[in-house]
């Protein structure tokens, strides 16, 4: 019954867009009018795990072939999360690499680094853990002219304090593996490099228009994650008129 009433749905909604919670309800109370209040409430949750719907925001959806953004995780990747992983057991961390920003930028960065955030009460304690590794060149927060001259390869990390609610998932390296790296969201990503031009140099300016152009185009986007990051990064007002005036078609009756 319900792959019916998914394929009801899928074929009502996917000319319109987006639509809210309001018309979604209406249409299953047609199918369903017996349905109570509850029931629907966890139909639509369902629908939503089930990735028949996505949602862009609170109360807001769209029938969507976008992917969901799940990055590619390398050996070297999983290696550098164990140490926070074991010797900081559970910390609240992130941990990525920029080489994912090249899936989806113009001139492809020919050096990358790792981007490890922690907890602000053990970032020096992460930072002096890494540092004692010779496999690799830790940086604590590093200004400008440092990230320019020194953090340029696969072996630098920079680790910073992480952001209270930061959008994280866990994913794995191998299937069926029980380890699980704390990596950024999409939404994370896209935040972080429009709001520190010193960490993220390389991908300013047009570059950074290609980066959300493409993000836009090919994965699903969670706004009303966007957003509420943007808000605890102080960056709010200016990440909404940078999305309505640059991406205006992506974000139409969106960021209302």
């Amino acid at each position: 019954m319900s792959k019916i009433i998914d394929r009801q749905i899928s074929k009502h909604f996917k000319v319109k867009g987006h639509f809210n919670r309001d018309t979604l309800s209406s249409f299953l109370i047609d199918l369903d009018p017996e349905i109570t209040e509850s029931a629907l409430t966890w139909r639509i949750h369902d629908l939503v795990k089930r990735k028949v719907i996505h949602q862009i925001k609170l109360g807001l959806y769209t029938i969507s072939n976008k992917k969901a953004y799940k990055p590619f995780v390398s050996e070297k990747l999983a290696r550098l999360s164990k140490i926070v992983a074991k010797e900081f057991d559970q910390l609240d961390y992130c941990l990525w690499s920029t080489e994912w920003l090249n899936d989806f930028i113009r001139h492809q960065l020919g050096t990358f680094f790792y981007v490890l955030e922690v907890e602000k009460d053990f970032v020096e304690e992460v930072f002096n853990a890494y540092s004692t590794s010779k496999q690799y060149r830790a940086f604590l927060d590093p200004e400008e002219d440092i990230m320019g001259r020194y953090v340029e390869s696969e072996i630098s990390i920079v680790i910073k304090p992480l952001i209270s609610r930061s959008p994280k998932q866990k994913i794995t390296m191998k299937e069926k593996s029980k380890d699980k790296i704390s990596v950024p969201t999409l939404e994370k990503i896209l935040i972080d490099v429009y709001s520190d031009a010193v960490t993220f140099y390389a991908i300013q300016g047009s570059e950074m228009d290609t980066l959300f152009e493409n993000a836009l185009k090919r994965y699903q986007i969670n706004f009303t994650k966007l957003i509420s990051y943007a808000k605890r990064r102080n960056k709010e007002e200016q990440i909404k008129s940078y999305l309505e005036n640059n991406f205006g078609d992506f974000v139409k009756d969106i960021l209302e």
